[in-house]
């Protein structure tokens, strides 16, 4: 049957805006050629304030003011800076390097807030980092999606797979009570949610400030889910109990949960979980404290579950409980959250020099990657391979012989940015990015050696850098053999638990392997030969030139994907191709990975060609009035806010302050570690000079130009101990004449250097 259930698309995933389900997307049909618009009527794009960084290239003043136009513009109206740990990497990047970069919303430096929300961020007892999402109804240390409805098209098909009740007057907010209220039946929420209940020694007070209130009239009270809301034990991997209670347990007694499964005929100690509550980073929306009972690791958790018992006051019988909500939940974790969190810790410190900051967070770092080395299988494979529940793989759904759809309830579930493809089991995405930060944590280590007087802790939890370094080196080879697709010349996304390996012409695999040095040196050029259209790829839906029809960058993906998505996302078909970012569509701040590859491996003029394609499209895009205003009038629909679409630019599209770093980590070519900042240009022959103004490195602002055989540095102010500057080759530091790799720079203001002969 088909369904009339729409998402959209990365906005609900990334929760900055909690999309509702859609129609038939009436609302983001691609709009029809318009008429151009008098230029001279649009508003033009705000500049930059004088002490913000900018950036200035010799002979470009327009491009130079596009450039830092386009930063301060998308760093100004970003939406806000918090724990999400999806964007924390390449925001990482971003931001870091910036001097006098206050953040909107709160006035204070982006520096401060970076620490702030990096050690504020949680690992559980295992070493896996929170996702640290919006307020939802899925697993609370996850991705706000799929939700315990997405197990069917309607409720029909949801019964007896998953269940859940929520307590509140009215339906939960959008998405999930957009299904309740489809449905037309409040046995989910409500004083409905509560009937049918069996009660043993406890009694109902009703709904009581948005909680079901229960009250003891004897010892031990228990209440049972009702007879005719079973579900099933492979589609409820955790339940999720939110709820609270007066006083405090006697005893150190712990509540607990107990199941029956058809053929049991009674509640008993073998099936029996007890519930660890906490403070979660939600409760200050259910006024709860919340509990994740990990059931798919019981190994009597099988089977079609009759019914559950809560046992929340055991030997109580003088105790009132409210109870917010009692629902099954999918793994929605991502198995990137460690090597995101580990990669943006570095880039802080790396910046910053904060040395406090590494000493209390480095073992939550070091944590962070054994977790990635064990339970992620990275040392026994040297690749991903990622056996939680439902990260599979498989595809959720397939299609039927009479046009309608057979829902597989539970696979697919997503794993990264890219939340409706599956990329489970054996991923190539996932891998890389361990790869990448194998490599970060081998410097952090060697860097802690090669300085003891900085006090950071050692112990059992510190790892061999040499150790790493080798285990990355296998890591690569592998990945490489194994993820390599010889017909197509790419990667696969990733193999299923069935052996099948799946390739839809990923360019965002592609290029952030090449920006991780995952990829091989053959590898990596027989991709971008592909990207840039030098390369034709049989079969895709998208070759040559039509790669870059959206200008900014390569499309996500190559080939039409119309049958391989995860739990949730059903209907592919009803989007036109370039609809959808993940089937053909964009997102605009991972034009850095793009101008970044191109600068590796074809040389910076050609990095530089791609950079000014960028720039001539953002110049058209504000001839307009601006993002809405120019797609409105061309071809391309706008995700954001609520609504799908096939290009992210704004709204909760974050990264788009990213592309501008291409000027420092590309053309500069600057490079912070451990103890200096690596400067080694890579500049274009039609742009032979570059400099950045105001960044940031060390509380040191500073600006920096350079040319290929000269690099002048401005610092705004006398470094405490010195500033380390490391350069390629030999160079001749002026004011003493001495000549070498590295200079330590003492006093403030001007400083040049100049390449030895």
């Amino acid at each position: 049957m088909a369904s009339n259930i729409r998402f959209s698309v990365i906005g609900l995933a990334l929760g900055l805006v909690t999309a509702a389900p859609f129609g038939r997307y009436s609302t983001t049909t691609r709009a029809a050629e318009g008429p151009a618009v008098d230029a001279s009527a649009a508003p033009s794009m705000p500049a930059a304030p004088a002490d913000f960084p900018r950036f200035s290239f010799a002979g470009h003043e327009k491009e130079s003011r596009l450039l830092s136009n386009y930063l301060w513009y998308h760093y100004q109206n970003r939406l806000h800076l918090q724990k999400a740990l999806f964007y924390q990497e390449y925001l990482s990047y971003a931001d870091l390097w910036m001097a006098g970069a206050p953040f909107r919303q709160t006035g204070r430096l982006i520096q401060d807030l970076y620490r702030e929300n990096l050690l504020a961020m949680k690992l559980d007892n295992e070493g896996y980092v929170f996702t640290h999402q919006h307020y939802g109804v899925c697993h609370d240390h996850g991705w706000p999606f799929p939700l315990w409805p997405q197990a069917g098209l309607d409720e029909e098909d949801v019964s007896g797979v998953a269940v859940g009740w929520h307590f509140q007057s009215e339906p939960p907010k959008r998405p999930l009570g957009w299904f309740l209220s489809k449905w037309g039946l409040p046995k989910h929420y409500s004083e409905t949610a509560t009937k049918n209940w069996e009660l043993d020694n406890c009694k109902s007070l009703g709904i009581v400030d948005e909680r079901w209130r229960l009250e003891a009239t004897g010892p031990s009270p228990t209440l049972t889910t009702p007879e005719d809301m079973g579900f099933d034990a492979f589609n409820a991997p955790y339940m999720q109990l939110r709820w609270k209670r007066d006083g405090k347990a006697p005893n150190h007694a712990l509540p607990y949960m107990e199941w029956l499964r058809e053929g049991d005929t009674e509640f008993g100690p073998d099936r029996r979980l007890y519930i660890h509550s906490y403070e979660s980073d939600y409760s200050h929306y259910t006024k709860s404290q919340h509990a994740m009972l990990v059931t798919h690791r019981h190994p009597k958790w099988q089977g079609k579950i009759k019914r559950v018992r809560l046992s929340l006051a055991p030997g109580e019988s003088d105790v009132t409980l409210d109870v917010h909500s009692f629902f099954t939940a999918y793994d929605t974790r991502h198995p990137i959250n460690n090597p995101i969190f580990v990669s943006a810790s570095w880039n802080y410190f790396r910046w910053t020099g904060d040395i406090g900051f590494l000493r209390e967070n480095v073992n939550r770092m070091r944590t962070a990657m054994r977790y990635q080395m064990t339970e992620m299988g990275g040392l026994e494979n040297n690749h991903i391979l990622n056996q939680w529940p439902g990260h599979d793989g498989l595809v959720g759904w397939v299609n039927t012989p009479d046009g309608g759809k057979d829902i597989l309830p539970g696979h697919g579930i997503g794993n990264n940015y890219y939340d409706l493809v599956p990329f489970g089991w054996k991923d190539c995405y996932s891998t890389a990015q361990y790869y990448r930060t194998l490599l970060v944590m081998a410097d952090v280590e060697e860097a802690i050696r090669d300085n003891p007087g900085w006090g950071v802790p050692g112990g059992a939890l510190k790892l061999d850098p040499d150790e790493l370094r080798k285990h990355a080196a296998a890591v690569k080879d592998v990945g490489n053999r194994l993820f390599w697709n010889e017909k197509t010349g790419r990667f696969y996304g990733w193999y299923d638990r069935n052996g099948k390996p799946h390739d839809y012409g990923f360019t965002f695999v592609a290029l952030e392997a090449i920006w991780y040095d995952f990829a091989t040196d053959e590898h990596a050029r027989a991709l971008l030969d592909w990207i840039s259209g030098k390369r034709i790829v049989a079969g895709d839906t998208s070759t040559g030139k039509d790669i870059y029809k959206w200008r900014f960058g390569p499309r996500a993906t190559t080939l039409r994907n119309l049958e391989c998505y995860g739990q949730g996302w059903w209907e592919p078909e009803i989007i036109e191709w370039g609809d959808q970012i993940q089937d053909g569509g964009a997102v605009v701040g991972f034009a850095f990975y793009d101008v970044h590859a191109r600068i590796k491996l074809l040389g910076a003029d050609d990095g530089w060609q791609r950079l000014t394609e960028f720039l001539a499209w953002e110049e058209d895009v504000w001839e307009f009035g601006g993002y809405r205003a120019y797609y409105e009038k061309n071809d391309g629909t706008l995700q954001g806010g609520g609504t799908p679409g096939g290009i992210g630019v704004d709204k909760e599209f974050f990264e788009s302050s990213f592309p501008p770093s291409i000027v420092i980590y590309g053309f500069l070519g600057i490079d912070p570690v451990a103890d200096a900042i690596k400067i080694s240009p890579k500049l274009p022959a039609a742009c032979p000079e570059m400099t950045v103004r105001n960044l940031l490195y060390r509380s040191i602002p500073m600006d920096i130009t350079a040319t290929e055989s000269a690099i002048a540095i401005t610092l705004q102010r006398a470094p405490l101990d010195g500033l380390k500057i490391r350069l390629d080759g030999q160079w001749v530091y002026e004011e003493t004449g001495k000549s070498g790799d590295s200079f330590t720079l003492r006093r403030d203001g001007d400083h040049r250097l100049r390449k030895a002969r």
